[in-house]
Formats: C-alpha cells, structure tokens, sequence
C-alpha cells in the first residue's frame, strides 16, 4: 500500500500582499520551515514547498498581479486542477485596498475548479479602523453574494504585531488534522 501523500496548504494572493512574510509569521515555531521574504514584491516566481514537519506541506504560489510570472496561470491552474491532497487554499488580500480586480480572477478560477478556500486580510496593522472595516464589510458581501466554495469567515492578520497569526496558525493545524500537538505548547 503507498503511503498517502502529506496534506498540503496553499497560499495564494497579489504580489506584494505580505505573503511570505505572514507564512514566516505562521510558522515562527516551526524552525524547518524557513521562507526567504525578498525585498522586491514579486519575487516568487516558482511554487515553493515547505514541508511542515511531518504533517502537512505548505505551498507558496507565485505572487500574481504586478511582475506575475508569464507562466502564472498556467502553472496555477495546473496544481489546482491535480491537487488530490489540497486541503485549503488561503487568498490573501491586502487590509489597506481590499479586493482588487486581480484577486477576483483568482476568485473565479477557485471557483471553477471548486476549491475550498478562505480569505485572509494581511497588513491590517497598515489600515486605519475604519478603512478596515470598510473593507471587511466589501469582502463578506462579495463572498455572500459571488462565492461557493469560500468560507465564510475572514482571517485577519498582521505579520508585524502578529495579531491574528495565532488563530489561523490554529485553523491550518485543524483542517490538516493535529490541532493536539498545537495545544500542548
């Protein structure tokens, strides 16, 4: 019998919405994961897999939107149409702008391939309280109004002061099923 293949997480958002910083934030305890942020937004111009110990793997697509790989939908698409083991996909939108016209196209293709997903809110330390709300308000609406497969519930998240990171450090544990071993620490 072969083993089954390790659960994996993916994370997916514009260039430049924070993403390998909050995956560093995630995984803080998690020393075998080691993310290089890069200074230049649009950097991660392949998928990158972490191995999260021996339970699940992360993977880090390439940022779309300004300096997206030529190959980035394809190379996407690709993955999410084979992903047996996929267990959610993360789509992260900026605090401070909200949902832009890019993140809808990614919107739309985990929609057509009916992927779970949840949205998180990054850099929310960036974005006044009411601009925040503002924009909290326009994604629930738009999630209620044009989505599936998207849980209905937001993360929001800051890298910088951590707010958040702790909750959805605990989801990821829960949907990749050892959540136990998180409560312990």
């Amino acid at each position: 019998p072969s083993l089954p293949l390790p659960l994996q997480v993916c994370f997916i958002g514009r260039s430049n919405v924070g993403k390998s910083s909050l995956i560093r934030a995630l995984f803080s305890l998690a020393p075998e994961v080691e993310v290089r942020v890069s200074k230049t937004p649009g950097h991660t111009k392949k998928m990158n897999f972490f191995k999260v110990g021996k339970y699940f793997t992360l993977v880090d697509m390439p940022g779309y939107g300004y300096r997206a790989p030529q190959d980035f939908v394809e190379m996407v698409e690709a993955y999410l149409q084979e992903r047996h083991n996929l267990k959610r996909t993360f789509l992260l939108v900026d605090g401070v702008v909200g949902l832009q016209k890019t993140d809808h196209i990614a919107v739309e293709m985990l929609e057509e391939f009916g992927i779970p997903y949840v949205m998180v809110l990054t850099k929310i330390d960036r974005a006044s309280r009411g601009l925040l709300l503002k924009n909290v308000l326009e994604i629930q609406e738009f999630v209620k109004e044009n989505t599936q497969g998207c849980f209905p519930q937001l993360f929001l998240v800051s890298s910088v002061e951590f707010s958040g990171v702790h909750l959805l450090r605990c989801f990821v544990a829960h949907i990749t099923g050892n959540l136990p071993t998180v409560e312990a620490s």
